[in-house]
């Protein structure tokens, strides 16, 4: 299988008062249409692996190449670039902008590639429909419910129709219930459309429902654990994805 995320040896240290080596000579191959999990506890610097690998963050030594491509030191209009075309991205706070409604969030990315305003609310709405929230459209993230705004976010990921989602800790603000459907949800665009997703959390019960889980601790990569057995929730997807 062919390696789309490729890190050799790469290291990152913040320089604060106390310098702090957070990653500590990561290798990490993740193949085109896998899903797998980066799982560690606070501090073991998965987040910053996460940001390293969404071009969000700059590395000290080593290299990281993104679909063959060597990723370092780019300007921001270059990084944002390679963001804007490969990358979706969700977070554990959903990162929705609170004055715009569901589908102007949705909307957003393809605004800044520079899609027609007609197109863009068409193709907003065709997402918010397959994620079941095309009825609240027209809501502020405020009167949405936690998983009705991830879904706004998994939307807004998907418009860009991206090769690679990163989810930092994304059923983070979730409960139990609404953290299964956002996971399902996430396992049925891997298999169906064969997206790489990458997932970062520090719960087991995420990190089972991929397929690959890789363990982080200080800055390490601990171990590597195929997860071909994990299984289908209890929770049905209700047809959220048409």
């Amino acid at each position: 299988m062919e390696s789309v995320l490729t890190l050799r040896d790469v290291n990152k240290t913040y320089h604060g008062a106390q310098p702090l080596h957070v990653l500590k000579g990561i290798n990490l191959d993740i193949c085109r249409g896998e899903f797998v999990s980066i799982m560690g506890s606070s501090g073991s610097g998965k987040s910053t692996l996460l940001n390293i690998l969404g071009i969000l963050d700059n590395y000290d030594s080593g290299e990281y190449r993104l679909g063959g491509q060597l990723i370092w030191n780019l300007s921001e209009r270059r990084a944002a670039e390679y963001r804007n075309r490969m990358i979706g991205f969700i977070f554990q706070s959903f990162n929705l902008i609170s004055f715009k409604t569901a589908v102007e969030n949705v909307e957003l990315p393809l605004f800044y590639q520079g899609v027609s305003r007609r197109k863009r609310h068409q193709m907003a709405m065709e997402y918010l429909d397959r994620l079941g929230l095309a009825q609240w459209a027209g809501h502020y993230p405020n009167e949405l419910s936690g998983g009705q705004k991830q879904r706004v976010a998994i939307a807004r990921a998907l418009i860009t129709q991206p090769q690679i989602i990163l989810a930092d800790e994304p059923t983070g603000a979730l409960d139990s219930r609404t953290s299964v459907e956002v996971m399902q949800l996430l396992k049925q665009l891997n298999e169906e459309q064969g997206i790489t997703i990458v997932v970062v959390t520090h719960e087991s019960g995420v990190a089972n429902e991929t397929n690959k889980i890789v363990h982080i601790k200080d800055g390490l990569i601990g171990s590597i654990e195929e997860n071909n057995d994990h299984h289908a929730s209890p929770f049905g997807m209700g047809g959220v994805m048409k």
